[in-house]
């Protein structure tokens, strides 16, 4: 893959040089110009250095010329490539032929990182040579004027040594030729070229490896790292490009082009590992790994009670059932939209449950992998599978014992992990992966959906069994649009929160008076979710104003979506469904299609969004 950028096809090469180099550079700008803007930094040492370390900050250079000391010092402190001037042979002997029309007895001083061939100046006749080589600039002044008192009629060097000569009235001629010089700037121009097809091509993969879901890294066919992705550094430690996969993970994954391995434990989590060859042609050039790994679980243990925020009076009845339900030991099934506070609520049912001295325990069923589900959920027995923990690893349902498990998106269990939760729920006990004997359970069941699970057995996508041995007990949460008297207790609750948080100085009156006009009429797609997410964003750009009315005016512009929506009031369900669509669309085109970030704005999981876009594909089909 290559980008052919036109207004990028220039090179930028920066010259790091002092006195005479850089005139003689500087006079050799011209027959380049179509190709490259050319600079110079008159400078040597620490100076150049600064210098030169501002233009890379600044982005305004590509490739750093330079010769002598100053090129093999840049060399190993620069990020941006730096191209050596070389000392040709020719520029060797011309040099001391001219130094030697001046005097027989010549002083060669070069930087020891220059390499000559000294053995081709012994067939020069009647000519006195002594060769010395130095380090730093200091080296290079205590060597010059400790051989001064030789009386060297002539001094062939660098342009330093060059200047450290005139200074003393000595005659020299430096080394570099125009002629070098000229093939430097070429040699430089077409490295910086490289360069930076090179640096937008890594900069496109790493593009590309960010906007994948899961973990991903790509190798080359040696199997070293090449690229990686955020994820991947989660799950491997000491991932870095160059590191060979089998330090990574086992090392029978050298063995096989395309594999697939399971129940691989990486960071303490399980994983599914898919390894794919990639070609160009008939030719191997790497490999690409993907990962996916079983999500983090929380356990929260002891009583730490975070209670709902709400005056409305559907929100008191949905409560007072949740603690109802709660004391008794049957499951209790959740039903509300995304967003609408399902985890707070199955944290009430716990609170209220004989188990609330116990362990809270929350998954995602829409996050775990179906090949990971038993050894996630069930835990497995020492030797279980390949790769699986020495003395095997405790599940997600036992870590809940004498606790509470809640659920989140039931509905999108897939059947098959369907019928092994059904079978947990009638037994009361686990049996780990690999185990003979099972463990009992005391556990309060909880589990929520955003969809009518009912419906969902009709279309023969969730079991009917399952169904009746969850829908015990249910509770539907009410959307924020369904009472909108919520809004204000919330919004007072979560500017409080996030002052502290952001260590902001706000005041809560003032700023509610310029909020909540705005804030009631709109339908809230993403439920409490979305108001906490936006309430974020504009308390901290409200930072930037000087006064709330700018802050005011500037609204529509830090969250066009409040102006977009309708009233929840007096809207049947289908207006307000149409409306969030047309939200959802809306913030995928502001965000270019990004999925993730239109998710994470709507204050919806990605999983809810991908479910509405379907329901949009289904609406745009004909019949």
């Amino acid at each position: 893959m290559e980008f052919e950028n036109a207004e990028l096809s220039r090179a930028r090469v920066c010259l790091i040089g002092n006195s005479k180099l850089s005139k003689m550079v500087h006079s050799l700008i011209p027959e380049f110009q179509a190709q490259a803007d050319i600079s110079i930094i008159d400078n040597i040492f620490n100076d150049a250095l600064l210098s030169a370390r501002q233009l890379v900050e600044q982005g305004d250079v590509d490739i750093f010329i330079s010769a002598g000391a100053n090129a093999y010092y840049l060399k190993n402190t620069l990020p941006v490539p730096v191209v050596a001037l070389k000392i040709r042979q020719s520029d060797l002997i011309n040099a001391v032929l001219k130094a030697r029309a001046i005097s027989h007895k010549i002083l060669i001083l070069l930087h020891e990182h220059q390499a000559v061939e000294w053995e081709l100046l012994s067939h020069l006749p009647g000519v006195e040579i002594v060769q010395k080589s130095y380090v730093t600039a200091d080296d290079a002044n205590n060597i010059f004027h400790s051989l001064r008192q030789q009386g060297f009629g002539a001094v062939v060097g660098s342009s330093y040594i060059c200047d450290l000569a005139e200074q003393a009235g000595i005659p020299y001629v430096m080394i570099y030729s125009r002629a070098s010089c000229r093939l430097l700037l070429r040699r430089a121009i077409n490295l910086a070229g490289e360069y930076k097809r090179e640096r937008q091509q890594q900069a496109f993969s790493d593009f590309l490896l960010a906007n994948t879901e899961g973990a991903t890294l790509v190798t080359n066919r040696e199997e070293r790292v090449i690229a990686f992705n955020e994820q991947a550094r989660e799950l491997l430690a000491n991932l870095y490009r160059g590191r060979r996969v089998d330090k990574l993970l086992d090392k029978r994954f050298l063995d096989a082009d395309d594999t697939v391995a399971e129940g691989i434990l990486l960071n303490d989590r399980l994983c599914r590992v898919a390894k794919r060859a990639f070609d160009v042609g008939e030719e191997r050039v790497g490999h690409i790994y993907s990962i996916k790994a079983a999500p983090v679980s929380r356990v929260e243990e002891g009583r730490d009670r975070v209670e709902l925020v709400f005056q409305s009076r559907r929100m008191h009845e949905a409560t007072r059932l949740l603690r109802v339900y709660g004391s008794t030991p049957g499951s209790v099934l959740l039903r509300g939209e995304t967003g609408s506070g399902k985890e707070l609520a199955a944290r009430e049912v716990h609170e209220a449950s004989a188990n609330r001295d116990g362990p809270f325990v929350a998954i995602n069923c829409a996050a775990i992998p179906s090949e990971l589900f038993e050894a996630e959920l069930f835990g497995y027995a020492d030797g279980a599978f390949t790769h699986a923990r020495s003395g095997g690893k405790s599940g997600l349902l036992e870590g809940a014992n004498n606790g509470t498990f809640f659920m989140d998106e039931i509905n999108s269990l897939p059947m098959p992990q369907q019928a092994k939760l059904l079978r947990v729920l009638q037994d009361r006990e686990v049996r780990p992966v690999g185990s003979r004997k099972s463990v009992a359970l005391n556990i309060k069941f909880v589990a929520a959906c955003n969809h009518d699970l009912l419906e969902e057995v009709r279309a023969g996508r969730f079991r009917e069994d399952l169904y009746y041995r969850l829908n015990v007990f249910t509770v539907h949460l009410p959307s924020l649009r369904e009472r909108p008297e919520d809004i204000e207790p919330l919004t007072r609750y979560f500017i409080r929160r996030l002052s502290a948080r952001y260590q902001l100085t706000t005041e809560e009156d003032a700023l509610c008076r310029v909020l909540l006009p705005v804030f009631r009429p709109y339908a809230w797609p993403g439920n409490v979710r979305q108001l906490e997410n936006l309430l974020e964003r504009l308390l901290v750009s409200s930072s930037m104003y000087e006064n709330l009315t700018e802050f005011g005016q500037a609204i529509p512009n830090l969250a066009p979506e409040l102006f977009e929506g309708v009233a929840g009031g007096g809207a049947d369900q289908g207006h307000l469904r149409q409306k969030e669509q047309e939200e959802i669309l809306r913030v995928l085109e502001q965000f270019n299609g990004n999925r993730t970030q239109a998710a994470e704005y709507l204050g919806i999981s990605q999983t809810t969004l991908w479910r509405r876009l379907k329901e949009l594909e289904k609406k745009k089909q004909p019949g």
